[in-house]
């Protein structure tokens, strides 16, 4: 039998997300900030080092050196999985703690949702095992510094969280010309300007895969993002990299930050009661790594 949405193995990794959630929230509670903070950023690197190590498992081993491109910014999720750990090392909350937090949210439900990479595999394979286990500690690690209130994600921090999702993709972006330029993908520059070429996470435009997508997109994108202005593709309309995704990111990531981000701004709010409720949006009330 293998993983295939709404089967019984579908389930089951992610009822064991939820109860590892669970279980690290009951033996960090009441442990000392500091305690979890470690914990939770030894979790982190774990995660880095699997990124790198799965390249001495199958089916990495017998695809080297190309497998490498593996081990890289290949979407967004990698990115996340290599920046994550040193993001935490700050150990003053900033706007990447916010933006951490936003990111494993994020990743973390949509693979655990819809695990493209194990769909039609063992649930015992290597590969299968190592996708769970590196999208749930994603999920779980920044969602359980919220809880314990390690980093807790303010409202007021909304503005940063587009701007940095444009970071990250500009990361992608860079490391598909740099696979390219040292042979560990196979194509030429210009085959990047097709979105239907290695863009799993549309740094590129909207996926040929997703025309859905592009009737709720385009309308946010100036014309100039999809138009060929300078001939880079021989004058055929294209996206242009990373940019097109300025009006999106600003339009849909924002509101769902928010979503993610009520629960604890209401929290904060309520443990708060003699300021008003909307403090919970001021510099005054967001969560001090300090405290």
């Amino acid at each position: 039998m293998v993983v295939q949405i709404g089967n019984a193995y579908y389930v089951i990794f992610i009822e064991l997300a939820v109860l590892f959630l669970l279980l690290l929230v009951a033996a960090l509670q009441g442990k000392s900030r500091d305690f979890a903070h470690a914990v939770l950023l030894v979790l982190l690197f774990c995660n880095l080092a699997l990124h790198f190590l799965k390249q001495a498992f199958p089916p990495y081993i017998d695809h080297f050196p190309q497998s490498i491109r593996r081990s890289t910014f290949e979407n967004l999720c990698a990115v996340s999985t290599v920046l994550f750990p040193f993001c935490y090392l700050f150990r003053k909350q900033n706007v990447l703690h916010d933006f951490v937090f936003f990111m494993g949210m994020c990743g973390g439900i949509g693979a655990l949702l819809y695990p493209t990479e194990t769909i039609g595999m063992s649930p015992l394979a290597f590969d299968t095992i190592r996708f769970y286990t590196c999208h749930t500690i994603l999920l779980v690690v920044p969602l359980a510094a919220a809880i314990l209130g390690v980093y807790r994600p303010r409202l007021s921090r909304f503005w940063a969280i587009p701007l940095l999702f444009l970071v990250w993709e500009t990361v992608i972006c860079l490391n598909e010309f740099h696979l390219i330029g040292v042979g560990l993908v196979d194509g030429e520059f210009s085959d990047l300007l097709n979105a239907g070429f290695r863009n799993s996470s549309f740094a590129f435009g909207v996926r040929p895969d997703f025309a859905w997508a592009a009737k709720v997109f385009d309308p946010l994108v100036p014309t100039f993002f999809r138009t060929d202005a300078f001939g880079l593709n021989g004058g055929t309309p294209f996206y242009f990299p990373v940019l097109w995704l300025i009006g999106p990111a600003f339009v849909f990531l924002i509101p769902i930050y928010a979503i993610f981000t009520a629960p604890f701004a209401i929290y904060t709010a309520l443990r708060r009661p003699s300021r008003p409720a909307f403090s919970a949006f001021s510099r005054d009330s967001s969560f001090s790594a300090s405290s």
